[in-house]
């Protein structure tokens, strides 16, 4: 009994290997007539919400017509230079299916440059033009040479530091590709340090909420000297008392 068990399963593992082995042989020397079997004609698309969808699928089509040949990385790559997609995932549905999950850019900020406007997401990416009336006043400001580079690890200091800041920013200013001025929405101007902005934003949160800097008449506040806050008030003496500055 046992003999004729594994008698059996070897002829089958023999017809398994026979079968991958036919097919292979198939595709190498007549991929025209296995392609036929392959025919892609279902692309399923997640996450595509303002990119055009006609224009992907025409570029999927335009590079292989068959899902057999169809180079993933190849699609990956076409696709993440459109301007609203920032990356790619595909996978093959046999016979006939290409399944996409695409994370596309998510506009943060809106870049000056000069008299131009563009899109930027959060890390920096600059995602398109824009004319400079397009909904300004939802999306925060920000200028400056090398700002969209810089952008990221300015929020994430923000994040991890004063999270509380980040509904307030209202505009950000690269200055001289090394430190950065934050404009709040009240019209309060901050000027960061170029170095160990951790510490600098640790003492802005104090003053924050200590000191209740939002509710008095300072119109800038001054971090750039390591330990030290110099203050501008808008006229007159600073309505709340803040010692030891």
């Amino acid at each position: 009994m046992q003999e004729r068990i594994v008698r059996y399963t070897n002829i089958a593992c023999s017809i398994i290997i026979l079968f991958f082995l036919l097919i292979s042989v198939s595709i190498y020397y007549f991929p025209n007539l296995v392609s036929k079997f392959f025919i892609l004609n279902q692309i399923k698309i997640n996450g595509l919400e303002k990119s055009n969808i006609n224009i992907i699928k025409e570029k999927i089509f335009n590079n292989s017509s068959d899902l057999l040949s169809l180079d993933l990385k190849k699609i990956k790559e076409i696709l993440e230079q459109e301007q609203w997609i920032k990356r790619v995932n595909g996978k093959k549905v046999y016979p006939s299916t290409l399944i996409l999950d695409i994370i596309e850019n998510d506009p943060y900020a809106i870049l000056r440059d000069k008299d131009k406007y563009y899109l930027v997401d959060i890390d920096g990416t600059v995602i398109t033009e824009k004319n400079k009336d397009y909904e300004l006043e939802n999306f925060i400001l920000i200028s400056g040479d090398k700002s969209p580079l810089a952008l990221k690890g300015l929020i994430k200091d923000l994040n991890i530091h004063f999270s509380e800041i980040i509904p307030q920013l209202s505009e950000l200013n690269f200055i001289e590709r090394r430190r950065w001025n934050i404009t709040l929405k009240n019209n309060l101007l901050i000027k960061l340090p170029d170095s160990k902005i951790d510490k600098a934003l640790k003492n802005l949160k104090s003053l924050f909420v200590n000191e209740k800097v939002l509710q008095s008449n300072i119109i800038e506040i001054d971090l750039r000297i390591e330990g030290r806050a110099s203050l501008k008030v808008d006229e007159g003496k600073i309505n709340y008392g803040i010692n030891d500055i």
